[in-house]
């Protein structure tokens, strides 16, 4: 008997399937936007809900001083890109969009900084 695709386990959770899947589409969706406070932004990833009804994408952004214009950006656009997900995806209900800075780019800027700052204090 062969065996069909609901008795294979797998790899990922639905949850993360979907995060995966909106961070493709929400980041071809900003490389095709005429919006030059989006063109140093980058999506570095989306945890979705448990439930799937909001989506936390987080983004990174080149030059630090305009995230907050690029934050903004997205808000405004966020009906537009919930849109291409309907569009591009087969999922039941597009779930909430909302957009932070992502915390491991300064998390990782703070440790090298620490770390530069150590090897100036050895090598000095």
């Amino acid at each position: 008997m062969a065996r069909g695709r609901a008795s294979r386990p797998s790899r990922y959770s639905r949850s993360a399937r979907l995060g995966e899947l909106l961070r493709e589409i929400v980041a071809s969706e900003l490389a095709r936007m005429d919006d030059e406070r989006l063109e140093l932004v980058s999506i570095t990833g989306v945890e979705t809900s448990a439930e799937l009804s909001r989506a936390t994408v987080y983004v990174s952004v080149l030059d630090q001083e305009s995230a907050p214009n690029a934050l903004d950006a997205l808000q405004e656009h966020r009906l537009l890109l919930k849109q291409a997900v309907a569009r591009s995806s087969a999922v039941r209900k597009v779930p909430d969009l909302v957009f932070e800075l992502d915390p491991s780019i300064a998390a990782g800027e703070r440790v090298d900084r620490i770390l530069r700052n150590l090897a100036d204090g050895v090598g000095g």
